[in-house]
């Protein structure tokens, strides 16, 4: 599933500029980092980043069919193409360098999207929202992040709608390809039209609301926010920046 996941766990209960820094941390460290051995272990950061929002088991599926494709990429392309030196593991000659190429970039895109998948399930829209608007950011642009990370909730929510509903019209949806194929289009269509729909509604929303306004908003109900986790935010960009100066360090070395 991906999507927030309402919960008590401490990422929930964080502020959520603070979740979204570890998910950042994630991702800037994930490029500083360049052996295998670095990079796994920051997928076991991951993981454990994941474990401690109670969201292991909702990001770390969908983490996994969205990476496969791309170490399968990776493992043909380097591994099995790489250069030499090789080594051979059963019937497969694979390149060494190669092989150490694909777990540094599989590990990569294992890290930084199961991250942004544990911070999607553990950061409220509505929370984020709030602490953008106490922060002053302006309403368009946290409208525009608010919207696309409850997109894919939404578009899921409609899709089950559409299907109920024409499945009690006689569509059928099993059968052979071309019959699965045939009944894309009365699936596809009003998810589409409806998209549509909505964003005129949103539009007139916005526009009711006085989103092109540039007078500062008040937040209602802004979360808190705790001296121990701007020192901790202050703390991960620190780390992230010392990654980085060790890395082109070793570089020049």
């Amino acid at each position: 599933m991906i999507g927030y996941v309402p919960g008590h766990s401490p990422l929930h209960r964080a502020h959520p500029y603070t979740t979204l820094a570890l998910a950042g941390a994630l991702l800037l460290g994930a490029f500083a980092l360049t052996r295998p051995i670095e990079v796994w272990t920051l997928v076991a950061g991951a993981a454990v980043f994941a474990a401690s929002g109670g969201a292991l088991r909702a990001s770390a599926r969908p983490a996994l069919l969205l990476s496969l494709p791309i170490w399968a990429l990776l493992f043909v392309l380097h591994g099995l193409l790489g250069a030499d030196p090789r080594m051979v593991v059963g019937p497969l000659s694979l390149s060494v360098a190669g092989v150490g190429r694909a777990l540094v970039l599989g590990g990569r895109v294992t890290a930084i999207v199961l991250g942004f998948l544990t911070a999607l399930a553990t950061v409220s829209p509505h929370r984020l929202v709030e602490a953008m608007t106490a922060g002053g950011v302006p309403f368009g642009r946290t409208f525009l992040l608010a919207s696309t990370l409850t997109i894919l909730p939404r578009m899921r929510e409609r899709a089950a709608q559409i299907l109920e509903a024409q499945q009690c019209r006689g569509l059928r949806i099993g059968g052979s390809v071309v019959a699965r194929l045939r009944a894309l289009g009365p699936l596809a269509l009003p998810l589409v039209l409806g998209a549509l729909a909505e964003v005129d509604e949103q539009v007139l929303a916005l526009d009711a609301r006085g989103a092109g306004g540039t007078a500062r908003r008040t937040a209602l109900d802004p979360p808190a926010d705790s001296a121990s986790q701007r020192m901790l935010r202050g703390s991960l960009l620190l780390v992230v920046v010392a990654a980085y100066a060790w890395k082109f360090w070793r570089m020049r070395g």
